[in-house]
């Protein structure tokens, strides 16, 4: 097929077999060229922007759309679903970004309706549109075998490779954290703010690739059990790991929380334990001036000898706790 990676990406194209027969129609050129070549087929991804509504409901004129799966397509719900409606497939998935500096998660819908012939794709505005439309040149080889079902195949791995990408980072986040409790401290304030963060990207993360994955099981599972099917099996497989992963990135987070917690009460332990026994030291020598200090009389009040004598028992009371104390590493 020709080579288009040093052209910018375009947002529709009509192929048929290896060769690309036109890029970037809208949708009444789209259905003419369909209609001119009979064993061609299409994809179009549509930003959510302008007047969506009433370009795919021209479109769905042209193609022969089920209205009702226009209807779900055009839904602001955007619950990820696998559905056939009527002559037409309806199939929403989500892929995912992720702001590294925030730590937050933030969902990519791709919305599809898919004939024999042809798949239109709803994307972001601007330049998230880009994304579905560079994953589907970039896959021109396999569409060229594959027509318009390699089309949706490419669509889906792109969603579960930014899932998998996602769970790696917070993987590796975790990871960070984890070698701060190595060193023996627990987490700073800043730490644990981040590790909060972390968490909350994690949840949104796996309310994403949950029902992602029961989307790819019910289209591994909407054909015969054939070789054209494996690479959907493969898929389900693959998202099926990046959940699994979710879970192990929660304990790990979950862990890494509870150990900081554990070595900050530690520590403060520590800290008491020292406090207690630097009080104890320090109330001898309270203890033998206050009685010393009385206006009663005692034996050796108000003598050289008696300054020494108790001088002498504050330094070796003192003294005596201090090695105790010290012994039991309480100072």
């Amino acid at each position: 097929m020709t080579d288009v990676r040093e052209r910018p990406t375009p947002l529709s194209r009509v192929w048929s077999g290896s060769r690309i027969i036109a890029e970037d129609l809208d949708g009444d050129d789209l259905g003419d060229v369909l209609e001119l070549h009979s064993g061609s087929s299409a994809w179009w991804v549509l930003p959510r922007d302008g007047d969506l509504d009433l370009r795919l409901r021209r479109l769905a004129r042209e193609l022969d759309l089920d209205p009702e799966a226009v209807a779900d397509l055009l839904a602001t719900d955007r619950r990820v679903k696998a559905e056939t409606i009527g002559s037409t497939r309806l199939v929403i998935i989500n892929a995912v970004s992720v702001d590294r500096e925030t730590a937050e998660v933030a969902a990519r819908p791709m919305s599809m309706v898919i004939t024999d012939r042809a798949l239109i794709c709803l994307a972001g505005a601007g330049a998230e549109a880009y994304g579905p439309a560079r994953a589907l040149t970039d896959d021109a080889e396999r569409l060229a075998a594959g027509g318009v079902t390699e089309a949706l195949l490419a669509l889906a791995r792109r969603a579960v490779q930014s899932q998998a990408e996602a769970v790696e980072w917070l993987e590796s986040a975790g990871d960070e954290l984890s070698d701060v409790l190595f060193q023996g401290r627990p987490l700073t304030r800043a730490e644990q703010l981040w590790s909060f963060k972390l968490r909350r990207a994690l949840t949104e993360l796996r309310r994403i690739a949950q029902p992602t994955l029961d989307v790819l099981t019910d289209l591994a599972q909407a054909g015969p059990d054939a070789d054209p099917m494996r690479p959907w099996m493969l898929l389900a497989e693959r998202q099926e790991r990046v959940v699994h992963a979710t879970e192990a990135v929660r304990d790990t987070l979950a862990t890494v929380f509870e150990t900081s917690l554990a070595l900050a009460d530690q520590r403060m332990n520590s800290d008491v334990k020292r406090l207690t026994g630097w009080a104890a030291v320090i109330a001898v020598p309270t203890l033998v001036t206050g009685f010393a200090g009385m206006n009663v009389g005692f034996p050796g009040h108000g003598t050289v000898a008696g300054f020494w004598l108790y001088l002498v028992i504050m330094v070796v009371a003192g003294a005596i706790l201090f090695a105790l104390f010290r012994r039991h590493d309480w100072i």
